[in-house]
């Protein structure tokens, strides 16, 4: 808690910005006992001052209307959106009740236990479903981050091994705008620029990263396991690839060589868009100018129907030229490390068949932690693969699912729904139990850094109204309803915060009260050196003990699931379940911008105010062709629903793509998105590759349906 000081002059305290999920360090200056403004942290390891829009909105968002005061129970009909002010005290017994007797007639798996934003507290609830009994621990990364790492994984059986920048001379960007969606990042690369390092920038838009790139491969949106297989071709056919490498840590290569022939550039510029002449220099960039390394983002390219195999075709040029676990490559140690107590430690109960298992058995089988909850809707609503009554989550946003309307409505008809959150969202509106939740500002927190460094983020000011820590409201649950943790029983989850704290440090070798004396932060006392290579004594985590072009995983359900084992690319507009007559362009929804984050900053002023109503991007040819002018108000119809907006041309994209960005409650474009246009391995939904048709309309008023 904070220590009493006098608040007559404003402080400047060092804390953390966990708005979208970086948590990035930044001052926050304090008086008489508020937030009044933040300024990014200069001189750490990844920041220098700077802080993006939605950081600097952080009043807005600490202090918006909307924030939560105070636990609120149902006073009406479910979805009537009516709640009537509780205490903790009868908030806890109630979630204790209802959760204990639900467990009681359904069984443990009846209930999910749901994270979404932020992500620091979701080892804790994994603890808390485990000791509850149930399977169906899941996260929003259900349909954001989990398929890239369940991609990697498929071909090098670890987790993501980021470019060691410090040593690289050539970077390829793989749709990762780095000025827009990873910020702190934005220092390094700007550093890697000015020691003449060569740029490839990956991208379906003209990005500000873009134009710093030394060559831009404009793709259509979807198609990069394509692009992916023409640069593979490129490499081997002109005998640029790592032939030791590959020869001795490579599983499955003739059968990779001998099917990425037919992607020649040519093919691929048909496929792509993408000049072949660029591709031949990418290609050689990539394998010639090493060593180099090779940065992605979480989503854009498995938010397609094809997304894990694209991605897994991209990944394999890694190995394929030598650039895995090199200096300058992508390292899984580029520097010194210090272990951590937490996050990726523990295991998900699976004693039982969890949600999502049947239908995506290749999310289970690569180790991830969570169950696959895309189809949270169906199980609800269908009682399929068994009854879901109960729902414990954290931070629901209902917007990061397809057809967002089809999910609340679902969750109308649980038994018992309690949401902890910051403010009165509409996912909220639909719970029996709204508990309100602490931002950044309002809590310690310890953070393990990059490169061994751990710093501690200090509580700015005391929780607005009667709000609390994520995981102290999880301890309480715990301990109300008298759960045992079946790791470690319940020193844990049962010791108090303070104790939970000194717990993540303790393998690092730090004390939680040295590491509040160091404002600067400390490197952890147990620290393992940089490494490279580290496969010439340990072999790669997969069953084959190898990088795996092909994999064998996949191939274990090539009869029941009809996967491949090689990354095969299938193209998404070749969907014959969709009238392309009808449906001519391309949607692509949730390209990131600098001031939004998902559905959670349309309610603040200073950022929502750049646009009023859904902004949706067309390019200027498909204006003409169309008939829809710079500023019409248009509908947008997809194969699952409609919304308007204003058009905007805009000559970044590709003609035949509109983009729109997700969550804005006016017009969400998830909503275009139907429920099972799903990757068949990943579940995740194709948000980035589906139909729409562009209408100038004469309706004002946001349609969503």
């Amino acid at each position: 808690m904070m220590k009493e000081k006098d608040m007559s002059e404003t402080k400047i305290v060092k804390t953390t910005c966990s708005t979208c999920g970086l948590c990035c360090e930044v001052d926050a200056y304090v008086k008489d006992g508020k937030l009044i403004s933040v300024e990014g942290l200069r001189n750490t390891p990844m920041q220098s001052g700077g802080l993006c829009a939605k950081g600097v909105a952080a009043t807005q968002y600490v202090y918006n209307k909307e924030r939560i005061l105070y636990p609120m129970k149902r006073a009406g009909k479910k979805g009537e959106g009516k709640f009537e002010r509780i205490s903790w005290d009868e908030a806890y017994a109630m979630i204790a009740e209802e959760l204990l007797r639900i467990r009681g007639e359904y069984g443990a798996r009846s209930t999910v236990f749901y994270a979404g934003y932020a992500k620091w507290y979701r080892p804790a609830l994994l603890r808390l479903a485990n000791a509850y009994g149930s399977p169906n621990f899941c996260t929003e990364s259900s349909t954001c981050f989990q398929a890239a790492a369940l991609a990697w994984r498929s071909v090098y059986g670890n987790r993501i091994c980021g470019p060691d920048l410090k040593n690289a001379k050539t970077l390829m960007l793989w749709s990762s705008n780095l000025y827009h969606s990873n910020t702190p990042m934005s220092k390094a690369f700007q550093g890697f620029k000015k020691r003449g390092g060569k740029v490839i920038d990956v991208d379906p838009r003209r990005s500000v990263t873009a134009h710093d790139a030394d060559i831009h491969l404009q793709l259509i949106p979807g198609t990069d396991g394509a692009l992916a297989l023409s640069m593979a071709q490129v490499i081997i056919e002109e005998d640029l690839y790592d032939k030791e490498f590959v020869e001795q840590y490579v599983y499955g290569f003739e059968e990779y060589r001998e099917y990425v022939q037919q992607f020649t550039p040519e093919k691929a510029e048909r496929i792509t868009g993408v000049p072949k002449e660029l591709i031949r220099e990418a290609a050689r960039t990539y394998a010639g100018n090493g060593p180099a390394g090779l940065m992605f983002s979480a989503s854009p390219v498995v938010h397609h129907i094809n997304g894990v195999q694209n991605y897994r075709a991209v990944f394999s040029l890694i190995a394929l030229t030598g650039n895995y676990d090199v200096e300058g490559g992508n390292r899984t140690q580029p520097g010194p490390f210090s272990t951590a107590n937490e996050f990726g430690q523990i295991r998900r109960f699976d004693g039982e068949e969890a949600i999502g298992q049947k239908e995506f058995p290749v999310w289970f089988d690569l180790s991830c932690d969570e169950a696959q909850c895309t189809l949270l809707a169906d199980y609800i609503s269908n009682e399929k693969p068994y009854p879901i009554k109960a729902l414990f989550a954290m931070g629901l946003n209902h917007r990061m699912w397809p057809q967002p309307e089809y999910l609340k409505k679902s969750l109308e008809k649980l038994e018992f729904y309690v949401n902890a959150e910051l403010f009165m969202s509409e996912s909220s509106r639909a719970a029996d139990l709204i508990l309100p939740a602490c931002t950044s500002y309002e809590r310690e927190q310890v953070h393990a850094g990059m490169g061994g460094r751990f710093f501690f983020s200090n509580q700015a000011i005391e929780p607005v109204g009667e709000s609390r820590n994520d995981i102290e409201i999880i301890m309480e649950v715990f301990r109300r309803m008298k759960l045992k943790d079946p790791a470690i029983c319940d020193e844990v989850l049962g010791d108090g915060y303070q104790a939970y704290m000194e717990h993540i440090l303790r393998p690092s070798g730090l004390t939680l009260e040295e590491l509040k004396s160091r404002p600067e932060g400390m490197m952890g006392k147990n620290l393992f050196p940089p490494a490279v290579k580290t496969y010439e004594n340990e072999k790669f985590h997969t069953p084959s003990g190898k990088v795996e072009f092909k994999s064998l995983v996949l191939e274990r359900y090539k009869d029941s699931h009809g996967y491949e084992g090689l990354p095969v690319y299938h193209d998404f507009r070749e969907n014959g379940a969709v009238d392309r007559q009808k449906f001519p362009l391309i949607l692509n929804t949730g390209s990131r911008k600098p001031q939004l984050f998902h559905s959670r900053l349309y309610r603040m002023s200073w950022l929502n105010n750049i646009e009023a109503v859904p902004m949706v991007e067309i390019h200027p040819e498909d204006g003409r062709v169309f008939g829809v002018g710079d500023g019409d108000f248009v509908q947008v119809t997809s194969p699952s629903g409609r919304i308007t907006g204003t058009a905007v041309y805009n000559v970044q994209g590709n003609p035949g793509v509109v983009y729109i960005y997700h969550g804005n409650s006016k017009g969400d474009a998830n909503e275009l998105i139907g429920k099972d246009y799903v990757d068949p391995i990943s579940g995740f939904p194709g948000f980035k590759g589906y139909f729409c048709r562009v209408e100038k309309t004469e309706d004002k008023g946001c349609i969503i349906g």
